[in-house]
């Protein structure tokens, strides 16, 4: 197991002459092994992801869904799940039932909302990812919700949304590292990418430094039109230079971006970062990026210290590719950064505002761990406003990575407060 917590369940995509999928349970339910016959199946799978989350978003009428859009929402969103899950595991009745089957047995109180959820981890190289978030593996035959209430129990037949999940490449030396570091002073180190022409980055900025400013200390925000800055090359280098150019004792912590992200089909190292502020415009591809890091780091006597998780948060008018955005967190977890959590395709300022308050209050404020925040995040869109779209961000990240609590506040919290799974105390719904 890759993790620190041991998953309930892993998926271990390895593609040879066939992709093959292991499906394995903690719970001593038998393993079932899958083989994808078709070639290029996964890749297919991705594309039909990035068309199903659009067709999702376009009949999304706002932030907040009414009770007679639930139905039309819903049938959106299952609909994606289904296509996924007829292109990877075929039309084979007993195969598909025999998935369910497994699903159901290994996690037996997964839906159960009174319970912590289960945590799933996908292992698998940068190509070999399945989209289990929004896979309906609990039941894929569904119940048309007619309003908000129902809408929520339907949900938690999707694995994105009775389960956390977390997503492990095969990288060559994964980040280590639980604690988020606070300053003597108890507040977390954040530095703040910006466009600020996106009304959403500015509510994240101005939810920093208000609701949060006792518990985060906020770095930015880059750009703010002094050219003398430091490069978003050099900040990712060094996350231990300020903007200002002072060495601190605690490096970030966290890397916020709330910025516009372009992603082509077919040439991943063309993918964009877009950022925004005091005049100064920044389009920067992630190939560029990934050339001047390793100029930084062929430099002889450069320290290291540990890197911070990366939040991306693309929003707005950019256009992000499920088939391609795989590349953003793979340029980050090659850099060594702790994780990475981030959306499959660009998703509306609204929501994207949204979600990053209810990733964050969690995170920040109640100091759950990230994999236990990501779920939540996803929840608190849909509790507060009936809306699914939370299960278009992914986490790359140790579901434990959380905030280290001040000395003041009595260290950092036991791991038995931040473990996901707990005895059953009631029965599987």
């Amino acid at each position: 197991m890759t993790g620190s917590l041991d998953a309930d369940v892993t998926v271990h995509v390895h593609r040879a002459e066939h992709t093959q999928i292991a499906f394995r349970a903690r719970n001593g339910t038998p393993p079932l092994n899958m083989t994808l016959a078709q070639q290029g199946v996964l890749d297919e799978a991705r594309r039909a992801l990035d068309a199903g989350l659009l067709r999702l978003k376009d009949v999304l009428p706002a932030l907040e869904v009414a009770d007679r859009d639930i139905p039309e929402v819903f049938d959106a969103l299952h609909r994606i799940g289904r296509r996924l899950a007829g292109l990877l595991f075929g039309l084979q009745a007993d195969v598909i039932q025999g998935l369910q089957t497994f699903w159901n047995s290994a996690l037996p109180y997964g839906r159960n909302p009174d319970l912590p959820p289960p945590l799933v981890e996908c292992i698998g190289d940068k190509d070999t990812f399945l989209p289990l978030e929004v896979l309906p593996l609990y039941r894929m035959h569904p119940n048309v919700p007619g309003n908000r209430e129902e809408l929520i129990t339907e949900c938690r037949t999707l694995v994105g949304f009775s389960c956390m999940v977390k997503r492990t490449m095969m990288l060559p030396a994964p980040p280590s590292g639980l604690r988020l570091e606070v300053t003597p002073g108890g507040r977390l180190p954040l530095r703040f990418l910006q466009h600020e022409q996106l009304e959403g980055a500015r509510k994240e900025l101005g939810w920093f430094t208000s609701t949060a400013a006792h518990q985060v200390e906020v770095d930015g925000p880059y750009p703010y039109g002094d050219t003398a800055a430091a490069t978003l090359v050099e900040q990712i280098f060094d996350p231990r230079r300020s903007l200002a150019g002072d060495l601190r004792n605690i490096p970030d912590q966290i890397l916020h971006f709330a910025c516009h992200c372009y992603a082509s089909l077919n040439t991943p190292l063309d993918n964009e970062i877009e950022l925004s502020g005091g005049g100064q415009e920044l389009r920067v591809p992630l190939g560029a990026i990934m050339e001047d890091l390793l100029g930084l780091k062929s430099r002889p006597g450069q320290d290291t210290c540990e890197m911070p998780l990366v939040v991306m948060n693309a929003c707005g008018s950019a256009r992000m590719h499920a088939t391609s955005a795989l590349s953003f967190p793979y340029l980050f977890l090659m850099n060594g950064n702790r994780g990475f959590i981030g959306s499959e395709i660009e998703v509306p300022d609204s929501v994207a505002a949204e979600f990053s308050k209810a990733l964050y209050e969690p995170l920040l404020l109640r100091r759950l761990p990230l994999g236990r925040s990501v779920f939540e995040a996803r929840r608190s869109l849909l509790h507060t406003y009936g809306n699914p779209l939370g299960i278009a961000y992914a986490a790359y990240a140790d579901p434990q990575l959380h905030v280290c609590l001040s000395r003041a506040d009595g260290g950092c919290p036991c791991l038995s407060r931040m473990t996901s799974q707990s005895p059953p105390t009631s029965t599987p719904t």
